[in-house]
């Protein structure tokens, strides 16, 4: 074996670890268990979390996958504390569950208990976030910072471009067609009447700083914290396609949900990633995830 076919090969092996560590850490296993029986066994979250335990602790044994342990230790801090869409385990599952909880939420106006869930929920960011401050990134390795918004948009068949266009222009169609498409889906999915628009008005507000905390903690957790430490391991094309099949099996049980659900999350993820792969910047990823979050919140505390 000579000296080039050694690190070729160590490279395929830290890719193939990678799309493992991922999988397992997705929900692809619950879509597989609900869709074809009744529902997973109550044992089947340990495989997942003893399976990245033991990938996490093989970058420590492993002098080949020591560049993977930023990224494994993030998906098992996503998954210990529960942040997977669609698993009903972890910390933030149990103490949702709990009766002191339910009790709680039952008697709490939706507004206010909808704020603290979702700062609960912001928990694994705050984690991921101390751990790689720690390890010596900064806040623009993170893509933490404004970044070049007006920076060339690659060209990309998926998008229909064949020329560089700066992501001010891209970005800004891209934010409208994702918020009018989120609303007319669920105009056309919910029925809405006039007066549940007039009544939800004075809730709108608070849709707003729930889907300001909702946009960066998914896109930070999701995707620039996985793509901070994946890009300089696997390069941009793969640290790019991971963290979009993450984020689409993620949104399997989202809104909307199914195959379609994950597509179109699929695609959005993509997008995003590239936002921020291409501008170094979190700026245009969190306008466009927040914006038609702010449709999504809003809806939800109509039906509240």
């Amino acid at each position: 074996m000579n000296d080039e076919e050694y690190p070729e090969r160590s490279r395929r092996k830290v890719t193939v670890i990678a799309w493992i560590a991922m999988l397992i850490a997705s929900n692809l296993a619950i879509i597989l268990w609900r869709e074809v029986s009744s529902g997973e066994p109550s044992w089947w979250p340990w495989i997942h979390a003893v399976g990245l335990l033991a990938l996490f602790t093989l970058t420590f044994i492993d002098g080949d996958l020591k560049p993977l342990r930023a990224f494994v230790g993030i998906l098992l801090v996503i998954f210990i504390l529960g942040f997977g869409g669609g698993w009903k385990w972890g910390i933030i599952p149990f103490i949702r569950g709990t009766d002191a909880w339910l009790t709680w939420e039952s008697q709490t106006p939706w507004a206010f208990s909808a704020i603290v869930t979702h700062l609960v929920r912001l928990s694994p960011a705050l984690v991921i976030l101390a751990g790689l401050l720690l390890s010596g990134l900064r806040r623009p390795d993170l893509f933490l910072v404004k970044g070049t918004i007006d920076a060339p948009v690659e060209p990309s068949r998926l998008l229909g471009m064949k020329k560089p266009e700066p992501w001010t222009r891209t970005g800004s169609i891209f934010a409208v067609v994702f918020t009018v498409v989120t609303f007319m889906f669920l105009v056309l999915s919910t029925h809405p009447t006039a007066d549940a628009f007039m009544n939800v008005l004075p809730l709108v507000p608070v849709a707003v700083l729930i889907a300001a905390i909702n946009a960066f903690n998914e896109e930070f957790t999701l995707r620039a914290a996985p793509l901070s430490v994946l890009v300089s391991t696997l390069g941009k094309q793969q640290a790019l396609l991971i963290t979009t099949v993450y984020f689409g099996l993620g949104h399997f049980y989202g809104v909307p949900s199914g195959v379609l659900g994950v597509l179109l999350s699929g695609f959005l993820g993509w997008f995003l990633g590239k936002s921020l792969l291409e501008t170094r910047g979190f700026f245009w990823a969190w306008v466009i995830h927040f914006l038609p979050d702010v449709i999504i919140f809003t809806f939800y505390a109509m039906n509240a």
